[in-house]
């Protein structure tokens, strides 16, 4: 081989290199991203579990509220009830 031929295969050799440095480059730059994609989402899924705590929380305070106001409905109408049987009692006659 003579120096020419060398010389040529080493300018292969170099940008060969040099390409195989900016894929890692890039490989680098997608790993980071993947990274903070992951962390974004863990704190999105703990989020999404508080938020699912207080949904909770807010349904069995309804489904108390629920039971208190079917019972004050009741009381009302039951004295409403009672009030218009005593308004005809004192009118009956």
């Amino acid at each position: 081989m003579n120096d020419d031929q060398i010389a040529r295969r080493f300018d292969r050799l170099e940008t060969k290199i040099d390409k195989m440095a900016e894929i890692m480059a890039s490989l680098a730059k997608i790993n980071e991203q993947i990274a903070g994609q992951n962390q974004r989402l863990k704190r999105h899924e703990w989020r999404l579990d508080e938020n699912e705590k207080k949904v909770d929380d807010v349904s069995e305070t309804v489904t108390k509220n629920e039971t208190a106001a079917k019972t004050a409905e009741k009381m009302f109408w039951s004295l409403w009830a009672g009030l218009v049987g005593f308004v005809f009692w004192l009118f009956r006659g």
